[in-house]
């Protein structure tokens, strides 16, 4: 054996010489995760024989088998013959073919096929041949990112433009990034504090407590790579910090040295509110991050309603300066799932009026699942066939289901059927039930998770090959999230749907949300109101007693608390009011630690009036109704697209394009439509491994440089926004240390250098290092001279054109002249020909400067 690995080789002289050198494997690692996935099961084997996994050890060794079958190794593998190991019955029943020999038995797995799903019965094939289903990106990343970030290429167009909108728009413009699973979003979050010198914080959003961790131990391994000074501390708050863990982040805070903070909705609306308004009256919240924007709409009127208090703690935090301005934070909203009711909710509530947004949206279906589907008339045929996809399936694996009983259940099925490596997580398993499955399910010590909905945030493993839905989920958004679970690695996954007749009422229910009707929910917000618990609160509004009831009735309790938390949320959606604060005890009385507040323990709310309509039930009801129909419509569209897609009267990328694709007044994101292989698209139809590239809308609108247009003021200007400067050796300007182009990158800072398409790499590398020369936030792009439209440029922006063509067309000088940047400086050869007479260069006719002179005249 080797050293340090437990390798292929390993296993087939374990087997064959097996209990013999146990002992060695058990000092050892897998070489792969793989590998260790089968080499934990044997050691399960060896320690606990009267209950060994053999079912779970069956399935590793065909995918194992599979895999080497396609790299030309032996198919076949000796197990041994022995009391307390399966015979060859046994491996029969597990679908592999069988050779009995005196001390051993040889073993090759069949190629699994689920037969019920006809031409589809191989859908595990490309998953356990490991095949390439997406190929990433290589965009070089601009140099401020690389030097910052240790980044060298971006994923793809969408963590480009997203950055770039990160560092270059307005600040008091909310950005909305729709960027797809795996793109890198948590870069934005990481950018502006290891930007940052100190004295400012980013406050990143997460919904889940392991998701504050695992983020804020990976930003503490980036600022250590930055400064090897850097100073640990707790970026990650959470009610599970100690007592002085906590004592340090509030410290931390008020004396500037919390460059960035992950937390919950939770935290950051309660205990750490008060701080976080003391940093933003000192001007030190530079940017706040929600990272899975989404819930703010879906988990915000439900059981997380802290979500739906984050508007009104970014509006604290703005207005916190005193000003009569708002204070310039950066917000940025990031999701890979936004649906167009989605956006237009989240500008709704996080855009105030007058204020402006930028969505960059990089939508694209992913091509690694393998999507198949299965009707069955009875829920033992489900029960049956499930049975069988887990038996076949690749590992690692995830069954969804809908209700915490049912995941109870199917755990106890599977483990009845001899499945050892397999857990049950949902909504309902206890905090330190999850840290444990977390941690095993990432170490590999879990084959399978049985789930709900409730896991899958925070759950980053990226080798995740098959999910099984064993019910028909309510939504088409909820289908693909979980689908999305798979594949990340950009392999083949394989995504199973059963559902029977009982299923479909389920999901039905449960797409539409229970809203309250407008009788009664006037009724409720009457009863609280005339009677709050704080008829001004600190911010305008009023503390109102989720225990009133409304009339005729007696009965209190987590009921009626419940349905008057439902009539605020719907009057929220309606904008009638603004909630601001959740409490489970009065006002005033502060809760030792945070809590993730359900709308069961919520009870007391501080709301804000933005409506003085509100009392008069017929613009109450006009106004709910407004919002009760558009949370209606949405959720129709997304169980009846499920139900479409399920049932076969529509393929699977075409419903995702349906969703997922936005029209709106502000904003155009197409669909990249792909599908790695469904009921549609089999056989030779099946996508290949593709390079994951979309069209990505450039942003329009650019930060104000007015020290730009002074450190120009002493060149000449062809038109208020145009300066052209002609150079003899443009190469030696780009790729020369301390050239004009460098000296004028460091003087006027512009947002981007422009190069032509034409222009050979060395003019790209050359420019490269001169932007990280003077350590600029510019970027580079690459633009196609003969498409005019390239150089239309952005409201404000400051920028410089490399023009290394022979010649120049008048449609793009038209250009250049109309564009509204706020400044672009043009440099080319002094020989460029005249678009109207190219008989003679066009430096004897453009107003412009040499090189020489520009230089001269910008170090006066």
């Amino acid at each position: 054996m080797t050293k340090h690995s437990f390798s292929d080789a390993d296993l087939r002289s374990t087997l064959a010489s097996w209990p013999h050198k146990c002992e060695d494997m058990a000092m050892l690692e897998g070489s792969t995760p793989f590998l260790e996935r089968i080499r934990q099961t044997l050691l399960a084997v060896r320690e606990h024989p009267e209950s060994s996994p053999f079912v779970d050890l069956a399935a590793l060794l065909r995918q194992w088998l599979l895999r080497n079958i396609r790299r030309s190794d032996a198919p076949w593998i000796s197990v041994p013959r022995q009391a307390l190991w399966p015979s060859s019955d046994f491996w029969r029943q597990q679908d592999f073919e069988v050779a009995s020999l005196p001390n051993s038995i040889e073993i090759c797995p069949n190629q699994p096929r689920l037969t019920w799903l006809n031409e589809q019965s191989d859908l595990f094939d490309d998953v356990f041949e490991v095949e390439e289903a997406r190929t990433l990106s290589q965009i070089p990343a601009d140099p401020f990112v690389r030097s910052k970030c240790g980044v060298t290429s971006y994923t793809g167009h969408g963590q480009r433009e997203a950055i770039r909108a990160l560092l270059h728009l307005p600040s008091d413009v909310t950005l909305i990034a729709n960027l797809p699973t795996g793109s890198g979003k948590s870069l934005l979050a990481q950018l502006p504090a290891l930007a940052s010198s100190g004295g400012t914080l980013t406050l990143v959003i997460v919904p889940t407590v392991a998701l504050a961790i695992d983020q804020g131990r990976r930003m503490a391994e980036l600022l250590r790579e930055q400064d090897f000074r850097w100073l640990e501390r707790p970026l990650a708050y959470h009610s599970g910090l100690s007592s002085d863990e906590r004592k340090m982040v509030f410290q931390g805070l008020r004396e500037g040295e919390q460059r960035v903070l992950f937390t919950s909705p939770e935290a950051a609306t309660g205990t750490l509110r008060r701080t976080l308004i003391d940093c933003a009256r000192l001007g030190r919240v530079t940017h706040v991050v929600i990272d899975e924007a989404h819930l703010v709409v879906t988990w915000g009127s439900g059981f997380r309603p802290a979500f739906q208090l984050l508007p009104a703690l970014i509006s604290s935090l703005r207005a916190a300066h005193g000003g009569e301005t708002p204070q310039p934070i950066r917000v940025v909203l990031a999701s890979a799932t936004l649906t167009a009711h989605t956006v237009t909710s989240l500008q709704a509530q996080f855009v105030p009026l007058g204020a402006t947004v930028s969505i960059v949206s990089d939508i694209q279906l992913r091509p690694e699942p393998r999507y198949a589907v299965r009707y069955c008339h009875s829920s033992s045929e489900k029960t049956r066939l499930v049975l069988e996809a887990v038996k076949k399936a690749p590992r690692p694996y995830i069954l969804y289901v809908t209700r915490p009983e049912e995941a109870e259940d199917w755990l106890l099925l599977l483990r009845q059927e001899g499945f050892k490596r397999v857990a049950a997580f949902t909504g309902e398993t206890s905090p330190q039930d999850r840290q444990r499955l977390m941690s095993q399910w990432s170490v590999d010590q879990l084959d399978g998770m049985v789930a709900t909905s409730a896991f899958g945030l925070g759950v980053d493993k990226n080798d995740v090959r098959c999910v099984i839905h064993a019910t028909l989920p309510e939504s088409l958004d909820r289908f693909y999230q979980e689908v999305g679970r798979g594949g990340r690695d950009g392999k083949a996954s394989a995504s199973v749907l059963i559902f029977a007749p009982e299923d479909i009422p389920q999901a039905r229910d449960m797409a539409f949300p229970t809203l309250i009707g407008n009788k009664k929910g006037y009724e409720r917000w009457v009863a609280m109101l005339d009677k709050p618990i704080r008829a001004n609160s600190s911010h305008g509004g009023a503390w109102l007693d989720l225990n009133r009831l409304r009339p005729f009735l007696n009965t209190r309790g987590k009921g009626n608390r419940g349905w008057n938390l439902r009539a605020l949320n719907l009057m929220a959606a309606a904008g009638l009011i603004e909630v601001t604060a959740f409490s489970a005890r009065p006002p005033g009385v502060a809760d030792e630690v945070d809590m993730e507040y359900d709308e069961t323990q919520v009870s007391y709310a501080e709301v804000g009036f933005l409506c003085p309509q509100h009392r008069q039930l017929e613009f109450f009801a006009t106004r709910m109704n407004e919002a009760r129909q558009k949370m209606q419509d949405a959720s129709a569209k997304a169980f009846r697209l499920m139900y479409q897609t399920a049932t076969g009267e529509i393929e699977i990328s075409d419903a995702l394009t349906k969703l997922y694709a936005l029209s709106l007044p502000n904003h155009w994101g197409p669909v990249t439509q792909r599908c790695g292989g469904c009921a549609f698209h089999w056989g030779p139809f099946r996508a290949l491994a593709i390079n994951s590239q979309s069209f990505v809308g450039r942003i329009d609108r650019f930060s104000p440089r007015g020290q730009s247009l002074l450190a120009l003021a002493n060149l000449p200007y062809e038109s208020p926004h145009l300066v052209f400067i002609t150079v003899h050796d443009l190469l030696h300007a780009c790729a020369t240390p301390r050239s004009i182009l460098e000296v004028l990158v460091d003087v006027v800072r512009p947002h981007t250098v422009l190069l032509s398409l034409s222009a050979a790499e060395i003019y790209e590398r050359g420019l490269q290092d001169r932007i990280a020369a003077s350590r600029s936030d510019t970027f580079l792009d690459r633009f196609n001279p003969r498409v005019p439209s390239a150089l239309y440029g952005g409201t404000d922006e400051v920028r410089f054109i490399i023009w290394t063509e022979s010649t120049i067309s008048s449609d793009v000088v038209a250009v250049l002249r109309a564009a509204t940047s706020g400044l672009t400086v043009v440099f080319f050869h002094p020989s460029l020909a005249d678009p109207y007479r190219p008989d003679r260069p066009w430096s004897d006719i453009v107003l412009h400067v040499d090189e020489e002179t520009a230089l001269r005249r910008i170090m006066l």
